[in-house]
């Protein structure tokens, strides 16, 4: 007789009281918890979005689940709680002290069960304390953004700036106060939710910070005495492969660092200019690299579309976009819908921005001469493996797109991205590049073009749409919404209005038809009618439905996606 665990009954408990997920898919995580002998909450927190877990999880305990992005709280921040607990246990169980309006300890954490916590809490809180649910990205944020309390210490311009995260005690231990600063800069750049932080030149020689936030660059607060020379020279010391002497030359780069209570990877350039080198440092955080297909946004119908083609044993399925365009995060989106127990996955990436357990994956090494990995050559070596799924970073020449569609079309599953403009213009682009379009023709099962556009904040508003919004759709011949969702801003959001992005998609599984029509080179405009004619939409068509459920504005439409009439 099998035993039923705790876990178990609470899952089916959170299943038919509480709707988190269909019963089906319970089942099936119970049962692979037991196969695998995998924890059963880990697999539920990775099966549902955690805000929806978590309310859940707190009504069914008779507890609260605690938004701190929320423009309104019950509960106030207490720097004077926080500092008074060791930093480090905070991070590691995602808890942060809270005050009640009744002036009660309130300890908000993401662990239902905090057994070693709430232990040390009683330690810490012998006057009482209650504990309420909450996200684990936004404690680990507030923590961060705690750190940057500006305790403002003498004679160093550098740390007296406002809005400045100061790192641990321990972190910083012998480190100059520039090298401090560069810490502070870019925990801080971690809690904002930053993907690029920006360095330039003033004409003055001051710098110019900025970090690109949603897709968008803010600038940020610097010290009027800070000297960019100091500023990429200490940059550059960080990166074991750069010359912190050399300014006329470009240099690239990477190193790590320690934030918000995990480990960051970071991609620096640095390019000779006018008034003084620039430097780049991509913030790559697995963090948010962490997201599910379910929460980028996609219609049930692209997401069916998706997943019935990830469920097939051969095939390419190609993410297609600009830059920033998020590619990468969809392609991992997608292996995280595949069981690597039973499936030999493979990857070849460059760089590797996540680590998947149970998952082979090989990063790309330049320079090497013979001993040098390149994607084409990787995926040869690949295919002696005896993959069945195969992840290729990114197809940028023809020898790539061959090997790989040849993969795809020897039994293997493979995913990868591609910079195309849209998804019926990547046969172009690969016909461009060298590749046979019978080959295109006979291996793409599925093609993915994405932009992102900002996600509208909850606290957003909503109004009748204007004249303004009314001319886009009249341009893009659509028909218009009554009304439309619009920024407010509060300090869950920076004031911005939005927080965080959301993909606005194309998905193209080509029929037979259509394939015949490509095999023929055919032109786009033909292609795209027959694509019409068996009920695909257009990257605009998927944008206006989001605009349509106040995920985002026409405006932000405008400003990502061309939607100048014919395109």
């Amino acid at each position: 007789m099998i035993q039923i665990t705790d876990v178990e009954r609470a899952v089916a408990l959170l299943t038919l009281e509480h709707k988190v997920m269909s019963p089906t898919l319970a089942r099936r995580l119970i049962d692979k918890s037991r196969a695998q002998k995998l924890p059963l909450e880990q697999l539920f927190m990775e099966a549902v979005q955690e805000s929806v877990a978590l309310k859940a999880i707190a009504k069914s305990i008779g507890t609260k689940y605690v938004d701190l992005y929320a423009t309104q709280m019950e509960y106030e921040f207490s720097p004077e709680l926080v500092k008074d607990a060791e930093m480090d246990i905070l991070s590691r169980f995602s808890a942060i002290p809270m005050m009640s309006k009744a002036g009660k300890v309130v300890i908000v954490t993401a662990n239902p069960n905090p057994v070693e916590l709430t232990d040390y809490l009683r330690r810490k809180y012998k006057q009482g304390f209650s504990l309420v649910l909450g996200s684990k990205n936004q404690i680990q944020n507030k923590l961060a953004l705690y750190q940057a309390a500006p305790e403002v210490s003498t004679g160093s311009a550098i740390t007296q700036q406002n809005n400045q995260v100061n790192p641990p005690r321990e972190y910083v231990q012998n480190k100059s106060p520039m090298q401090e600063w560069i810490d502070v800069t870019l925990s801080n750049a971690v809690a904002q939710g930053a993907s690029d932080v920006h360095f330039m030149y003033n004409q003055d020689k001051t710098v110019l910070l900025r970090f690109r936030i949603d897709g968008i660059l803010k600038q940020q607060n610097t010290s009027s005495s800070l000297r960019g020379t100091e500023v990429i020279a200490a940059l550059l010391t960080r990166c074991s492969t750069m010359d912190p002497t050399n300014f006329i030359t470009p240099q690239d780069g990477t190193f790590s660092f320690f934030a918000a209570g995990r480990p960051i990877d970071a991609r620096v350039a640095v390019l000779p200019q006018t008034n003084g080198p620039t430097c780049v440092i991509r913030l790559l955080d697995s963090e948010n690299m962490r997201v599910r297909l379910d929460e980028m946004g996609f219609s049930m119908s692209h997401l069916q579309q998706i997943r019935d083609k990830m469920g097939s044993a051969q095939g390419t399925i190609l993410a297609v976009g600009p830059t920033g365009s998020g590619k990468t995060t969809s392609l991992y989106a997608m292996l995280r819908e595949v069981n690597a127990l039973e499936k030999n996955v493979l990857t070849v990436e460059d760089p590797i921005e996540y680590r998947f357990p149970n998952i082979g994956q090989t990063e790309i090494r330049h320079g090497l001469g013979d001993r040098s990995i390149t994607f084409a050559r990787a995926l040869r070596s690949m295919l002696r493996l005896d993959p069945d799924v195969i992840l290729v970073g990114e197809i940028r020449d023809a020898e790539t797109a061959e090997v790989a569609m040849q993969a795809a079309i020897t039994g293997h599953l493979v995913l990868s991205s591609l910079h195309a403009n849209s998804a019926i213009a990547t046969y172009n682009r690969l016909n461009n590049m060298g590749l046979p379009s019978y080959l295109s023709e006979a291996a793409i099962s599925l093609i993915i073009s994405q932009r992102l556009v900002r996600r509208l904040h909850e606290c957003h508003a909503v109004r009748e749409i204007n004249r303004d919004e009314l001319s886009i759709y009249k341009m893009i011949k659509i028909e218009p919404p009554e009304t439309v969702g619009v920024p407010v801003g509060c300090g869950g959001c920076g004031n911005t209005g939005f927080r965080g992005r959301i993909a606005a998609v194309e998905v193209l599984a080509p029929s037979t038809k259509f394939k015949d029509l490509v095999s023929k080179r055919a032109s786009i405009d033909k292609l795209l009618e027959q694509a019409r004619d068996e009920g695909f939409m257009t990257i605009v068509d998927d944008g206006a439905r989001h605009v349509r459920e106040y995920h985002t504005t026409p405006t932000e439409l405008t400003r990502v996606l061309s939607v100048e009439e014919g395109e």
